[in-house]
């Protein structure tokens, strides 16, 4: 399971990269204007260019993470719930963390309570999709089993 986590999160790494550069691209076309990070971002760290490049590691990180954790997904033993939990307990720091840095939200109240209900959204319809197709493929073995 090590070398799985491993494998993911050297392949997570470039897709969180890309994902945050979709991202960035996606409000330049809406915006009219790019910006390779935040402005909080690059005021945080000195400069346009140091803010970008650490941009480019911490999405790499947070896509890194969430490829390393996904294993949990097929730790059999363990229920959707938990599985969904635990992955949720791995993440949630780690991106809320980044988040901030990165000044995609802010450190303050509704930023947090605005970020913890997004966050907690996307978690409630992975568990439903993924509860859902399980269904779904107990009820095709079920079906195929002799009677």
């Amino acid at each position: 399971m090590k070398k799985q986590i491993l494998l993911r999160s050297a392949l997570g790494f470039p897709l969180g990269v890309c994902i945050s550069n979709g991202i960035l691209l996606i409000f330049a076309v809406c915006f009219g204007e790019y910006f390779p990070c935040a402005p909080d971002c690059a005021a945080r760290f000195g400069s346009e260019v140091a803010g970008a490049a650490v941009h480019f590691f911490l999405s790499g990180l947070v896509g890194a993470v969430f490829a390393g954790s996904s294993v949990i997904w097929e730790v059999e033993s363990w229920s959707l719930l938990r599985a969904t939990a635990t992955h949720f307990c791995i993440t949630t720091p780690t991106f809320w963390v980044v988040s901030l840095l990165l000044g995609w939200c802010g450190l303050n109240l509704w930023g947090a309570l605005s970020y913890l209900g997004i966050f907690l959204a996307i978690y409630v319809s992975i568990w439903l999709s993924q509860y859902f197709a399980y269904r779904r493929k107990i009820e095709k073995i079920n079906r195929n089993l002799p009677q």
